[in-house]
């Protein structure tokens, strides 16, 4: 089992937090991050973490800005509200450039990569908070080919989660990343909805639903409401990004 996750380089203090959670409870197990525009201090800092491994590229703003139709200044601001506070209907544009494509990419990339080296792979968001051992979440993974949390019930952007998945390595796997990503590529950024991310990867999902050994995460596993039972918590409430960070530090100190 490996664990990746993806961040732009607002999220480097989660990234020390998620590092942190997760060391407590698992020492070893193997980690790659996918940066973006980290810099030199910043990525030793990481990698100074036992076995984790830091692929940081550098995305360019200008190029992004102009893909999202917004001057550079403009798009700054959205990526500062989208990295600290939350996502907004006029802020979604860069969300929808970063963790509904070019994060979802980067699992692509990072599945072909290991695929000599592992059997599982688990993706989950930077923006989450190790509360108690993995073990019966690595079971889950490891008995299916893909797994998901599944809302099947909630409208059409809420039917999946994006930001926990676990992922065999086989060409299954590999078919479902693919379908996702022309999803994706098939509508423009800027033509593309609120949580167009996780209707994307609906869309895949429902594409391949009898192809596919589906494994189904429970809550617990990823968690908005930070529920004492809670194995992970996620930080995507209205309360924003630095405050749910704070919450999250003074809660792991009751735990240790």
């Amino acid at each position: 089992m490996i664990i990746q996750a993806y961040l732009t380089d607002g999220f480097f203090p989660w990234a020390e937090f998620w590092l942190e959670s997760l060391r407590h409870f698992h020492p070893n197990i193997p980690v790659i991050l996918s940066t973006r525009n980290l810099s030199e201090e910043q990525v030793r800092c990481l990698e100074s973490v036992n076995n984790v491994e830091v692929q940081n590229e550098e995305l360019t703003y200008e190029k992004l800005a102009k893909m999202a139709n917004l001057d550079i200044s403009k798009m700054m601001n959205f990526k500062k509200q989208v990295e600290t506070v939350h996502v907004t209907h006029e802020n979604k544009i860069w969300k929808l450039m970063i963790s509904a494509d070019d994060r979802v990419k980067s699992v692509y990339k990072v599945l072909k990569q290991v695929n000599d080296k592992t059997d599982f792979l688990m993706h989950i968001d930077i923006d989450m908070y190790f509360r108690k051992p993995l073990n019966d979440l690595f079971k889950i993974i490891t008995s299916h080919e893909v797994s998901m949390r599944f809302r099947l019930h909630s409208k059409e952007n809420r039917k999946v989660l994006g930001s926990l998945q676990g992922f065999k390595l086989c060409d299954k796997t590999f078919k479902f990343m693919e379908t996702w990503i022309k999803y994706i590529d098939d509508v423009k950024p800027v033509d593309r909805p609120l949580g167009y991310g996780q209707t994307s990867c609906y869309y895949a999902y429902r594409d391949l639903i009898n192809e596919i050994n589906w494994g189904k995460i429970p809550p617990k596993f990823a968690t908005a409401q930070m529920p004492p039972n809670g194995v992970i918590w996620a930080a995507n409430t209205m309360k924003g990004k630095t405050e749910n960070l704070r919450l999250f530090r003074e809660d792991f100190e009751l735990i240790k």
